[in-house]
């Protein structure tokens, strides 16, 4: 029996809420055939169609892997209230129940603010971009991870803009209450990250380290490691 239009509809919702969920279940998204694995769904058109409506709604983003072209590309749930309704409102929340003043301060709500300051910083690459001078420039953006082993401890780096100047801004996204304070920890950890993305990149490509974060870098000793600091108001200019 063929389906109705509101039956369409139902199966066409169902399946847009079954891939919601699943890619609100890892921050830095899902490749097709995760997404596959994770929902069951058939790998056929009505799921491209689907995808591409949701990127086109602005639900989600679609990024390639860096290093890797379109051979990993990731789909990652954007939309603000969509990340938070499903983490502190919905029946599956363990949370729903609880005063919003009970739990502001919680690592749970920390935790979903750096996530929601990275979408954030993801849904205005314009507005970095004319933070950093490059508008005029064409760039490509992505998230990198490295997989640690027995032998060498993994990494990842929350936005990469590659441009066509030569230069890759390797972006550390901070969410933070204050101006954000570069400490020994945050040294090492961007040293460790520029050796492994230079493993990847031509000698040509210069890396800059750039700081994307609420309120400013604080001036003390480890600052100068970042050769660019943007702000939540640049990203609103």
């Amino acid at each position: 029996m063929p389906y109705t239009g509101e039956e369409e509809l139902e199966k066409l919702f169902l399946l847009m809420k079954s891939i919601v969920i699943a890619l609100n279940s890892k921050n830095r998204g899902l490749t097709r055939k995760e997404l596959l694995d994770k929902t069951g769904i058939t790998d056929s058109g009505s799921l491209s169609k689907q995808l591409k409506a949701l990127e086109s709604g602005a639900f989600i983003i679609k990024y390639d892997s860096f290093g890797n072209g379109k051979r990993d590309s990731y789909y990652k749930l954007s939309d603000p209230f969509c990340i938070f309704y499903l983490r502190f409102v919905s029946d599956s929340s363990p949370r729903k129940k609880k005063e919003w003043v009970n739990i502001a301060d919680s690592q749970s709500v920390v935790s979903w603010n750096g996530l929601a300051f990275e979408n954030l910083c993801f849904n205005h690459i314009k507005q970095i971009k004319a933070a950093l001078g490059i508008s005029g420039v064409s760039t490509e953006e992505s998230l990198w991870s490295k997989k640690g082993t027995d032998d060498a401890e993994g990494a990842q780096i929350d936005l990469i803009i590659e441009r066509k100047d030569n230069v890759v801004n390797m972006c550390e996204i901070k969410f933070y209450n204050d101006e954000y304070t570069a400490k020994k920890e945050c040294h090492f950890a961007l040293v460790r990250r520029e050796r492994l993305l230079r493993e990847t990149l031509s000698k040509k490509i210069s890396i800059y380290n750039t700081l994307i974060t609420t309120f400013g870098l604080r001036h003390v000793e480890y600052y100068g490691d970042f050769v660019n600091t943007i702000t939540l108001d640049e990203l609103f200019q």
